[in-house]
């Protein structure tokens, strides 16, 4: 697989968009029907967010998109629900509070599209092929990197600190009006990989790199071994750790008791990751390798600069994108 392969995000919103022109007059259509036709009805929610952000209700009919119950559901354009409904009732369709009485024959799901989400899941599925598991020396530099969203679209921040976390040196941010990717659990990559990655490229020009890169979400642990961290660190050929507040995916080991004892995430048949416990108020992080650095010495590490629950690096990282997303 060519690395290249994984900054090359489809246009998801768009897509979605053009699937509600295949809906013929008299006919709606639900959040599912329209995910199982991308090719995972995971991005359910999505197809939603895509509805209410909907910016040309005239030309994309985001009316016709209803709950799988038949339930109307909202409406973010002019009149809200009830003129979802009175559009409705205008080419035939029975609705009766709130919910569309034939809706099994007035249901469209026969979409003519080649699916993009299962190409985007082969893509990770031969990404662990290409992490490389290695002992680093010890960094010299750390750095996090966060994206936040606002009302302007999305910002992504780059914060490098000592290798204690202690003292930040450098910070750097980047903007993006548009995101053309929704979110989408498993597919957090494609949403923030080319946004970082124009991010770290702009830096790695300018002043290189530090030692190893925190990013906010998860590594190896991931149901196709593929997360962010992943993602970022194959293409930058770099060593990134993935830090997330909450397990994606796997089981936890339990090694018995003791609080400063790490316990091991278990993925199938492999150790993915760890649960660490960072501060003693506050509940574990789950650390993974994103690439080019040991399980062991990520968890090490994410310790040593963790004054809070997350790494220090990744709090001032969230900050900066934080304070100029919004």
């Amino acid at each position: 697989m060519d690395k290249r392969d994984l900054t090359k995000v489809p246009d998801l919103e768009k897509i979605i968009l053009n699937l509600l022109l295949q809906i013929p007059e008299g006919m709606v259509t639900s959040y599912k029907d329209v995910a199982n036709a991308l090719g995972d009805g995971a991005a359910a929610r999505a197809v939603g967010t895509v509805m209410a952000n909907n910016e040309e209700p005239k030309k994309y009919p985001c009316w016709r998109v209803v709950r799988s119950n038949g339930e109307v559901g909202n409406y973010s354009a002019s009149g809200g629900r009830e003129a979802k409904i009175e559009k409705m009732k205008k080419e035939g369709i029975e609705v009766e509070e709130g919910t569309i009485k034939n809706f099994s024959e007035v249901r469209y799901d026969d979409y003519e599209i080649d699916p993009p989400l299962p190409r985007l899941r082969e893509i990770q599925n031969g990404l662990e092929r290409m992490v490389k598991l290695e002992q680093s020396e010890p960094p010299e530099s750390v750095a996090g990197v966060d994206v936040s969203y606002g009302p302007d679209g999305a910002v992504a921040a780059y914060v490098e600190m000592d290798n204690r976390g202690e003292e930040v040196v450098y910070r750097k941010t980047f903007r993006e009006e548009r995101v053309k990717f929704p979110y989408i659990p498993g597919y957090l990559a494609f949403r923030e990989l080319p946004l970082l990655n124009n991010l770290l490229e702009e830096v790695r020009g300018s002043r290189g790199l530090s030692d190893v890169i925190f990013v906010d979400g998860n590594g190896l642990i991931h149901p196709r071994k593929a997360g962010l961290a992943t993602h970022l660190g194959v293409v930058l050929e770099h060593p990134t750790i993935g830090v997330a507040k909450k397990l994606l995916c796997g089981e936890i080991e339990d090694d018995g008791p003791g609080e400063d004892r790490d316990r091991k995430v278990r993925l199938e048949e492999d150790i993915v990751g760890l649960e660490v416990k960072t501060f003693a108020r506050a509940n574990p992080v789950y650390v993974s390798v994103g690439n080019r650095i040991m399980l062991d010495q990520a968890g090490e590490l994410t310790r040593k600069v963790s004054t809070y629950k997350l790494p220090e690096p990744i709090r001032q990282a969230h900050k900066a994108a934080k304070s100029r997303a919004t």
